[in-house]
């Protein structure tokens, strides 16, 4: 019999990311982005299956998941406009032709999310997240926008003109956003959320998400008024970056694709917009939807799914799939830490019922391991995660709470963390563990950014729940992001915690930085790069020093040099899980 050898860090780690794949305007090509050793670059696959080609000369600008905002088809197909790495926005030629730069935009600013006009030549952009700008084809470039919103997003052409989301501090897109076009606004309500706005291939009938009836629903402008798959589902994530298209039109403009979020699981599904009828199609996370004529194209992921861009075939109700580019490189079929999580509800303190998943592992070690996501507004989908993985093949058991704030269960739940952030997630994972039921020594907490304040909070509960926490670029001092954080969220924090007085009040009750007699007998490794933009590494080193002058003796920071609100060198990559192991196998038992 031959022993199974441990999954290692390298087979985690190995191969690319994959993110936009579109169809070309006749459906024949798939573009898409591979990211692989630093660099981003764009690629062409047959949509029927075969060899890939590069199509950039040089590195471009890459989204990340399942997000977008670096590529676009030219109406005809001839070209592929894709934003460069050093900020240019070009054209492509698909023959090999020389590329034609559109814009070079001043030093410093952002080219994103380019999209054609179908009647012209016309090209609109999003520069820095706050203007947009339409690109002639004299190259003349005009500023179509009024400035009457702080952030805009996800433009389209909708009947000869530029449409696109716009919203306004204090609220996060999330919050409250609206439909805006060249004359005022077309879609807007105090409290409601907009994303995603979509036409069809002739640009002439529009479509959203939006939480209207509590539920982040597809709907599409009919001649009657608007259709609306109405489910007690969402059909995408909070808009933390531009171009996530988990929606799209057919080219008929009579049917719509969709992802369904079920309870973090995913599934496909389409929406006829004469009937309203829904059809279920596939399992599994799916995002940037591209629909042209019969052939779907999606990025693919699960729990059981290693990343890979997917091609179906509508012409019958089953959408037989086949698979045109997979990202692992690493043979991962059958591979036994390959787990479907299983749906784990419980009930908080206070009564209310939360969602959970948890990964059991084929050969349990005894050890658990509680997986906080970010943002807090965010979600950890079913989706193909190697960290999971890693441990789960070692024989960790995972948990993943969404505790409220989360998303993916609707409005009420994600906006019941308002003012309560830093205490009622905290609440709701010791509340997980509890209902868990596992002994304490045995469990580590482990969470990024706002999930490290979580789970450093957490830490601090009475009777513990867990024996050790790390923690990656964790928020430590929550006034302390109103002056230090990037401008996406420098108002995360009126939602969040309050005015700004209730924010120092709040912060000084709810920061680790402020609990640092309670963490001083907890061992807690901390992995923060030097260069985030998001959480000054300053926050962890303040909370170190914090602890460790209170007395604590298991509190480690790791820097990483010149690496941002996530790490992305392979090395760093490497120490991260090496780290985090040998620090759970000093203290969990």
């Amino acid at each position: 019999m031959v022993e199974r050898r441990p999954l290692t860090v390298a087979q985690c780690l190995a191969g690319r990311d994959l993110s936009e794949p579109r169809l070309s305007p006749d459906g024949s090509l798939v573009a898409f982005c591979t990211s692989d050793v630093g660099e981003t670059h764009l690629v062409l696959v047959p949509a029927s299956g075969g060899p890939e080609r590069r199509l950039s000369p040089w590195p471009i600008r890459g989204g990340r998941g399942l997000g977008g905002g670096s590529l676009e088809w030219w109406h005809d197909g001839s070209a592929v406009l894709c934003v460069a790495a050093t900020g240019e926005l070009w054209a492509i030629p698909v023959d090999g032709g020389e590329p034609r730069l559109l814009l070079r935009p001043e030093t410093g600013r952002i080219v994103s999310s380019p999209v054609v006009s179908p009647g012209t030549d016309a090209v609109a952009v999003v520069i820095d997240q706050a203007e947009i700008h339409v690109i002639e084809l004299d190259g003349s470039v005009t500023r179509v926008d009024h400035g009457d919103h702080a952030f805009v997003m996800d433009p389209v052409w909708w009947n000869g003109r530029p449409v696109w989301v716009g919203w306004n501090p204090p609220h996060m897109p999330w919050d409250e956003s609206c439909l805006v076009t060249t004359t005022g606004v077309i879609t807007a309500a105090a409290e409601l959320q907009i994303q995603q706005p979509r036409t069809d291939v002739t640009g002439e009938r529009l479509g959203w998400l939006d939480d209207s009836t509590g539920w982040l629903n597809v709907n599409v402008l009919g001649e009657l008024g608007t259709v609306r798959a109405d489910e007690r589902h969402e059909h995408g994530p909070p808009s933390w970056g531009e171009r996530q298209r988990t929606w799209c039109f057919h080219g008929d403009g009579r049917r719509v694709a969709f992802v369904r979020n079920e309870d973090g699981f995913g599934r496909l599904c389409s929406l006829n917009l004469d009937t309203g009828e829904v059809l279920e199609h596939a399992k599994a996370v799916h995002g940037q939807l591209s629909w042209v004529g019969d052939t779907l194209v999606a990025l693919r992921t699960g729990g059981k799914t290693p990343t890979q861009i997917v091609a179906y075939d509508t012409r019958t109700d089953d959408w037989a799939r086949r698979t045109l580019v997979v990202g692992p490189s690493h043979e991962w079929n059958g591979h036994p830490s390959l787990v479907e999580p299983e749906s784990f509800t419980f009930t908080a303190r206070d009564k209310e019922s939360i969602p959970a998943r948890l990964f059991r592992a084929p050969q349990p070690n005894g050890r658990t391991i509680c997986w906080i996501h970010g943002g807090p507004t965010d979600q950890s989908t079913v989706t193909f995660h190697p960290k999971i993985n890693y441990w789960v093949d070692r024989g960790y058991d995972v948990l993943v709470p969404d505790h409220r704030g989360s998303t993916g269960h609707g409005r009420a739940f994600t906006q019941s963390l308002r003012g309560r952030w830093g205490e009622l997630d905290s609440d709701d994972v010791v509340d997980a563990l509890r209902a868990l039921g596992r002994d304490a020594n045995t469990v580590a907490i482990i969470g990024g950014s706002a999930g490290g304040l979580t789970a450093l909070n957490a830490m601090v509960a009475r009777p513990r729940v867990a024996a050790a926490a790390v923690v990656s670029y964790p928020v430590c001092d929550i006034a302390a992001l109103d002056v230090t954080t990037h401008r996406f969220e420098a108002h995360y924090n009126r939602t969040l915690m309050g005015t700004p007085a209730e924010t120092i009040e709040r912060s000084a009750r709810r920061s680790p930085i402020h609990r640092a007699a309670e963490l001083r007998d907890t061992p807690v490794l901390i992995l923060h790069g030097t260069a985030d933009p998001v959480v000054s590494i300053e926050q962890s080193r303040s909370l170190v020093r914090a602890i460790t002058d209170d007395g604590g003796q298991h509190c480690e920071l790791i820097e990483f040099e010149g690496e941002g609100h996530g790490f992305r060198e392979p090395a760093n990559k490497q120490r991260e899980f090496d780290d985090t192991e040998a620090f759970l196998s000093r203290f969990l038992r």
